[in-house]
């Protein structure tokens, strides 16, 4: 029995070691990254929905912005809320951006700290095509 023990303490070693070199996923930024996500199927769901097409340029004829249309597309009991236009002013916060190609917008979100974004996409909205 105790030669068993003997031979188990290395593995155990190994094991608690390992776990060591793991990064904690901070929660916040979890949570970061799944708004990135949403905003970027959001917008790019204008292309395959023709209601959030009218929708997206409904809003943006009555002077909204894509944020505008962000928050009237999110659950009224959406835990992460910090959805915002140009450049990061805090932390936990996903920042949307227009892009190089009309309708195109740049998606980043932001953790702890605003100099690099913790995720970043591109989204491409559609706009409904007129008779």
């Amino acid at each position: 029995m105790l030669r068993l023990s003997i031979r188990l303490i290395p593995i155990l070693i190994g094991f608690a070691i390992a776990g060591c070199g793991e990064t904690m996923v901070d929660p916040k930024e979890k949570a970061v990254v799944q708004g990135v996500a949403r905003v970027r199927a959001l917008i790019n769901s204008t292309a395959t929905n023709p209601m959030a097409a009218l929708s997206l340029a409904s809003m943006a004829e009555q002077g909204g912005t894509i944020i505008n249309y962000i928050a009237a597309s999110l659950p009224d009991n959406e835990d992460f809320n910090c959805y915002i236009e140009g450049p990061p002013p805090k932390p936990y916060c996903v920042i949307i951006r227009s892009g190089a190609k009309s309708g195109e917008y740049l998606i980043e979100g932001y953790g702890a700290g605003i100099d690099k974004p913790v995720a970043s996409e591109k989204a491409l909205a559609a706009t409904p095509k007129r008779r």
